[in-house]
């Protein structure tokens, strides 16, 4: 099948049906029909597509007096992803298999249409980025007004933050030190055309991402960004403790804790999802880690039997997920305008938390997002209510060397 016929396809269901990119683009039959280059040309232009959104259906109102239908919407999409954000694919080419597509997909007549407006936009590039220049930054970053806002008025260098949206950073890899060693690692990455360094302790692959996001099945390594690394390492877990995670699946942080603990001691993991606690087991099976106990539980209410007993407790609660809009496009459009019941939870949660730690035991406060209401000023919201934990450190990342990759954690410590 057309990578283009495909992602059309694709983009129609994520769009119209409400479909999560993630599922479709590592779905079966995505793998099925397509492979290499046209696997890859299919996912970029599905990704750039979902990301520029606000972009293109603005570029396309200055062409279209009406707004096409869904189909004509995503076969534009696909074109207009290739010639203006996709340089090495040339103009003709883009619009001529588009236009391809089009007929299977749409029609002669709405092809016809589409050849047309995909055209005409070739030939007006400056128009449109002066277009673009003048419009406001939900059309310019392509993110839901609220997302706007609550990034300029928290952030004085929010260009900065808003222009690294569009920055996914390198692949960052945990070496599963159960089995191998980082230097190890990087020398059977360096043999099979891996290109990766070293840097803050982790590795992170540089060429080759298709392959090492293919080969983590071995057992040697798997994914997990660099500030989840950072927080599992606050938790300072050691070999014979007993951990917990509290809002678990799928399971990174709790792995990761589990390595430095040698695979020895307790692991439990909670999460609120029955279905998502096998994502963890079957990890934790690939990397040789056997003390994981998990169990479904709504972490807003305290276990009895793990009150006062752990060494540490990983508690990354549910958020609003902003610091992972460079790799899942949809967020970008979400409206988080009213996050109250939101803020509660986060609270519940790590009230709750706080009830397994013992003194001088570790409770990590973490989440994927870089709205302050549910980072820094929840972590004040809970000392004031228990004078019994101090917080250590804490750390914000944003867009780390120009990347956006946003994420907190607070490593908070029972004193008594």
């Amino acid at each position: 099948m057309s990578p283009r016929i495909q992602a059309a396809k694709t983009l129609v269901r994520i769009i119209k049906d409400n479909a999560y990119s993630n599922i479709e683009l590592s779905g079966e039959q995505s793998r099925k029909d397509l492979t290499g280059a046209d696997n890859a040309l299919y996912q970029a232009i599905v990704k750039t597509s979902l990301e520029r959104k606000n972009t293109l259906d603005f570029i396309i109102s200055l062409f279209v007096k009406s707004k096409p239908d869904i189909v004509s919407r995503c076969l534009l999409y696909v074109g207009l992803s290739q010639l203006l954000y996709m340089d090495k694919i040339p103009d003709m080419a883009a619009c001529d298999e588009t236009v391809k597509a089009a007929k299977v997909l749409a029609g002669q007549n709405r092809a016809g249409f589409i050849n047309g407006v995909l055209r005409n936009i070739t030939r007006q590039r400056e128009y449109i980025e002066t277009e673009i220049q003048k419009a406001d930054d939900t059309v310019k970053y392509s993110l839901h007004p609220s997302i706007v806002s609550l990034i300029k008025n928290q952030y004085d260098n929010h260009e900065d933050i808003l222009k690294s949206t569009f920055r996914k950073p390198p692949l960052c890899i945990r070496v599963n030190t159960l089995k191998t060693d980082a230097v190890s690692l990087k020398k059977l990455f360096d043999e099979n055309d891996i290109k990766s360094e070293m840097a803050e302790g982790c590795l992170f692959v540089t060429e080759g991402t298709g392959k090492a996001v293919e080969t983590a099945d071995t057992g040697l390594y798997y994914i997990q960004g660099f500030p989840s690394q950072y927080a599992v390492s606050l938790l300072n877990a050691k070999p014979g403790d007993t951990v917990a995670d509290v809002c678990a699946a799928p399971g990174g942080k709790i792995i990761g804790a589990c390595i430095d603990m040698q695979n020895t001691g307790r692991a439990v993991a909670f999460d609120i999802h029955p279905n998502k606690l096998s994502l963890i087991e079957k990890t934790a099976k690939t990397l040789g880690i056997t003390i994981i106990e998990t169990s479904p539980h709504d972490s807003r209410v305290p276990k009895e039997n793990l009150i006062g007993i752990t060494d540490g407790v990983i508690c990354d609660v549910p958020c609003s997920s902003l610091g992972v809009i460079s790799s899942k496009p949809e967020i970008r459009y979400k409206d988080i305008s009213n996050l109250s019941d939101l803020y509660k939870t986060q609270a519940e949660i790590l009230a709750a938390s706080a009830e397994y730690v013992r003194p001088g035991g570790v409770l990590v406060y973490s989440t994927c997002t870089v709205n302050n209401a549910e980072n820094r000023n929840q972590v004040d919201l809970f000392l004031e209510k228990h004078k019994n934990f101090a917080l250590e450190s804490q750390r914000l990342f944003v867009n780390e060397k120009g990347y956006f990759e946003g994420f907190y954690a607070a490593r908070l410590v029972r004193t008594c």
